[in-house]
């Protein structure tokens, strides 16, 4: 489209096989990093929130606290984009920042990567603690997420706004994870009410899918007919 970058979108492995409980690291780090400058995802056996920003990768644990992933930790779902922003907003104290974002997209039918940089009155997050064999379905692990709230934090948000087409291979909607200036602390976002931030946002037209070749995902179920409401359980309305 006229005026803006084409960036490529690489994602490892679909949403509906982490939510039918397939936890096994496909890609490692060092390889997701080689995929994309800024991003999200999660660890083997769910073990943190991952967040990637400006080339390098963050894990974010269930106590809240973060520090940067190993080069070899393993990955069973993430997303992650060649990060060259087209659109660029200013969030001022109160106003809507996912209301803000949408007003500003290049149309509803292209997924489109996030960076928002800044000060926040409140962040909400929530952190899914490791999960042992049997891994059992994502649902039991979301039932014991911990939540944190950190106050007047400073910090990146980092992630995708991705169209309802792409619901189940993705999170439709907004997907955010916040990781804090210091990369002391962070989670998957439930709720950020901004101070004052910038917002870069870059357009992904061309996307990339790698599925992973194993029996676990061979045999997931990855369309089940509750899979918006298990989505939305997972990543956005449970608390």
């Amino acid at each position: 489209m006229e005026g803006l970058t084409a960036c490529a979108l690489f994602q490892n492995s679909l949403m509906s096989a982490l939510l039918a409980g397939d936890f096994e690291g496909k890609m490692t780090v060092g390889e997701l990093l080689e995929k994309g400058s800024l991003g999200l995802g999660t660890f083997e056996g769910l073990d943190g929130e991952m967040a990637i920003l400006g080339g390098k990768a963050y894990k974010m644990t269930s106590d809240g606290k973060a520090r940067e992933a190993g080069k070899e930790e393993k990955s069973p779902f993430a997303a992650v984009a060649e990060f060259s922003p087209s659109i660029f907003l200013d969030l001022r104290e109160g106003e809507d920042m996912e209301e803000k974002v949408l007003s500003s997209l290049p149309g509803r039918n292209y997924p489109c990567a996030v960076h928002v940089e800044g000060e926040f009155e409140k962040v909400v997050t929530r952190t899914v603690s490791k999960r042992e064999k049997p891994w059992g379905p994502m649902k039991e692990a979301v039932d014991e997420q911990k939540v944190c709230e950190f106050e007047g934090a400073a910090g990146d948000i980092v992630g995708f706004w991705t169209p309802k087409a792409f619901e189940g291979p993705s999170v439709a909607g907004f997907h955010l994870h916040f990781i804090s200036r210091d990369r002391s602390f962070g989670g998957h976002i439930l709720s950020a009410s901004p101070k004052g931030a910038k917002v870069e946002i870059a357009f992904c037209p061309r996307v990339t899918f790698a599925l992973p070749e194993s029996p676990t995902f061979a045999q997931a179920d990855l369309c089940p007919e509750d899979l918006s409401s298990q989505i939305a359980y997972a990543e956005k309305t449970h608390r």
